[in-house]
């Protein structure tokens, strides 16, 4: 550390040749400096070139100094950097600190200094008043993963990005009564970057979505008006930042600095690539105004007692056309690259865009292959375990000890390993008689939980058996509607209509029966007795004109007329027949 330190120190005391007062508009932490430059995207120069690994970045507009993390090793430290002296003074802050320190922001009112830590989930804060003042805890999480934050000098507020992705949040505490609240909570993923907006009272941010998505967005400063500014694929914002005209952005996987216009429709434009990852972004443009709220900030601007001139190392020229990335070599007019990577200079991953969750590495033949993070599976770690398995808003998390089994926490009124059963009758019988206006719904014993009536329902002791209401309910509930009655009504007359018509036409269609008449001579024998002709015969009428029993032919009448009575046929008939009036 003494040996950094003095490395540091030395390269502090550079020739003031090389440098410059010049106004810059936008500040980029990159690799082991922080890379200033104007609006435009042009680079003018840098901070300081001797860390290692630069990370989070803050700008202290009433002293004129950066504030920014290093990461070394196996510790992260906070360094401040003066610009306002030729010598650019480099002082460490807090030293050698444990923490995974993702975003920083200061206070300039109250001159302290607010850093996140991702793997502690805790937000801490040292008052630079004084270089003895211990280090303090504001925050310590238990759900969340704080990852960037922002100061709102003006109303007191700190703001904060909660990346988890099973609860992400963007959320505040008052500096004043250290009541917290959170802003947004839905459709998020994985919000980074955050920034404050005060020329129009918003706060900025950025939130990487599933796969190859993320946005840019806004709300007011209570997390009312949300608003998406922009919606795109294949990039990862990093830092966010906010000036008068435009919102600016890093993107840790092109290694470039977008920006997009707050007052119109245009499509981003990338100002600046860089040759190493970008990461903390700041403006120089505050946009305080002369607001109630914001006259201590303004007036502590305008009365700092201190020079207000800003030095920086001027830029120096590379002719990188010849440059090979990540470790890859120049050989024959072109990059030879590193195993994992592809592209001109080297500069694109293998594992660009593979996982959509968790970490990439690659296998001993070079194949990108992911790590997933609890609660997600699949080669690219594509599918979420909780998707879908929770039902009736019930909240599904990862159970202990386990990285692939999930639970449920139901919501009141549901049970079960899913939430997929109601204990509220009330609820299951709104939904059953909402479809049946006189019926019963019982359960698995056959006891009545519920009776509709007309659209309503009467929750009914489960104690009561129910053989004698589902009886009366299957036979009279029907009784209930008249056009049942009506329907009913009508076909007992039909049946009834039916039987009269049938028996009718049966009578009609029966063959009238004539009585048996037997003509016999009392001068001849016995009825079993064959005669001989010319005897004349003893028959019935019927056989007589049904059969052919005699040797002599019976007599065939004419063809009938039309009678009118059967009395009147049945005279008509004998008429006809020898003899036949004499037997009348």
């Amino acid at each position: 550390m003494l040996i950094k330190l003095g490395a540091i120190l030395l390269v502090s005391a550079v020739s003031s040749a090389h440098m410059i007062s010049q106004r810059w508009d936008v500040a980029v932490a990159v690799g082991d400096e922080i890379k200033l430059l104007n609006y435009t995207g042009s680079l003018l120069g840098t901070a300081v070139e001797q860390f290692t690994k630069l990370k989070a970045l803050s700008y202290d507009y009433v002293r004129h100094q950066f504030l920014v993390s290093n990461m070394e090793k196996l510790n992260d430290t906070i360094f401040k950097i003066q610009l306002n002296n030729k010598q650019t003074a480099i002082v460490p802050i807090v030293k050698d600190l444990p923490d995974d320190v993702q975003g920083i922001a200061i206070d300039p009112l109250t001159d302290i200094l607010y850093w996140t830590d991702s793997d502690n989930r805790s937000i801490n804060y040292v008052s630079l008043k004084h270089s003895s003042d211990k280090l303090n805890n504001l925050l310590y999480f238990k759900d969340e993963i704080p990852h960037d934050i922002a100061v709102d000098s003006c109303k007191r507020y700190l703001y904060w990005t909660n990346l988890n992705i099973m609860k992400p949040s963007v959320a505040r505490i008052s500096l004043n009564t250290m009541k917290q609240e959170v802003l947004v909570s839905d459709d998020l993923f994985s919000p980074t970057g955050i920034t404050i907006d005060y020329e129009n009272d918003r706060i900025y941010w950025g939130d990487l979505r599933q796969g190859i998505y993320f946005r840019i967005e806004s709300t007011k400063m209570d997390g009312t008006e949300r608003q998406i500014l922009f919606e795109g694929t294949h990039q990862k914002p990093y830092g966010v930042a906010v000036d008068s005209d435009y919102v600016y952005w890093t993107d840790v996987i092109n290694n470039e600095l977008n920006r997009k216009s707050k007052h119109d429709d245009s499509p981003p434009e990338c100002i600046h690539k860089f040759d190493a990852i970008p990461q903390g972004v700041v403006v120089h443009d505050t946009g305080f105004v002369q607001r109630e709220e914001c006259k201590d900030v303004y007036n502590a601007i305008e009365n700092f007692k201190g020079t207000t001139t800003e030095f920086f190392l001027a830029n120096e020229e590379k002719n990188e056309s010849n440059e090979c990335l990540k470790r890859g070599e120049f050989i024959d007019g072109g990059c030879q690259c590193h195993r994992g990577y592809t592209g001109t200079n080297c500069e694109i991953s293998l594992c660009y865009n593979f996982c959509v969750h968790g970490e990439c590495h690659f296998t001993s033949l070079a194949y990108p292959q992911c790590k997933c993070p609890p609660g997600f599976m699949g080669a690219r770690c594509q599918k979420n375990i909780c998707d879908g398995f929770c039902l009736n808003d019930g909240k599904c998390s990862i159970a202990a000890n386990s990285t692939s089994t999930p639970i449920c926490k139901c919501t009141n009124g549901f049970s079960g390993i899913r939430c997929q059963e109601s204990t509220e009758f009330s609820k299951i019988c709104e939904l059953y008689c909402s479809r049946r206006h006189a019926s019963s719904l019982l359960d698995e014993e056959s006891e009545m939980l519920c009776k509709c009536q007309d659209g309503s329902f009467k929750i009914v002791d489960n104690s009561v058996r129910v053989q004698e209401s589902a009886e009366q309910t299957s036979i009279w509930q029907y009784t209930e509607k008249p056009a049942i009655i009506v329907l009913s009504v009508c076909m007992v007359v039909m049946f009834v209509l039916i039987i009269v018509l049938a028996s009718f036409v049966c009578k009609l269609r029966r063959r009238p029966r004539i009585k048996k008449r037997i003509i016999v001579n009392k001068n001849v024998t016995p009825l079993t007795y064959r005669p001989q002709a010319p005897e004349q015969c003893e028959i019935t009428i019927e056989n007589c004109c049904n059969m052919n029993v005699c040797e002599t032919p019976c007599f065939e009448p004419p063809k009938l007329r039309a009678f009118h009575s059967k009395k009147e046929e049945k005279k008509e008939l004998l008429g006809n027949m020898e003899n036949g009036e004499d037997l009348y």
